[in-house]
């Protein structure tokens, strides 16, 4: 089974992750289910060095260079960090951030309420993360 994955960020017109196909092992019946094999995917595959640009293409258009301008940071996507990820802390992270508002979960235009809600996963379903700006201010 494959998905679709989409990453975007509210305020952005350029998605943060195209849309990009993931095989799954196997369909998961809830959103948590579903972000721990997503997240022990990418994990794993960060954790291998697949997550690293090739040496081959090191060189930046001026759209991402521009991109990257807005983050503050411009970089080759050099692993700087030798250290091996954990899954579980990741996981987590990544539960805790939902539970916390800082991104919804749609899968093909679907809002997925919570973490324990029930999904039916097709393959080539469009699975989207959108990313909520955090808003900075005084609480007085």
């Amino acid at each position: 089974m494959q998905i679709l994955i989409l990453v975007k960020q509210i305020g952005k017109r350029k998605p943060i992750l195209g849309e990009m196909a993931l095989p799954l092992p196997h369909s998961p019946s809830t959103l948590e289910e579903l972000i721990t094999l997503i997240v022990t995917l990418e994990v794993e595959r960060y954790n291998s060095g697949d997550a690293a640009q090739s040496k081959v293409l090191t060189a930046l258009t001026e759209d991402q260079i521009a991109d990257q301008l807005e983050s503050g940071k411009v970089g080759f996507g050099a692993r700087y960090n030798p250290n091996q990820q954990d899954v579980v802390l990741a996981i987590e992270n990544a539960c805790l951030s939902y539970k916390d508002g800082l991104y919804k979960a749609f899968i093909n235009d679907r809002e997925i309420g919570n973490l324990d809600e029930r999904i039916e996963l097709q393959d080539n379903d469009r699975v989207m993360f959108i990313r909520l700006a955090m808003l900075a201010g005084r609480m007085w």
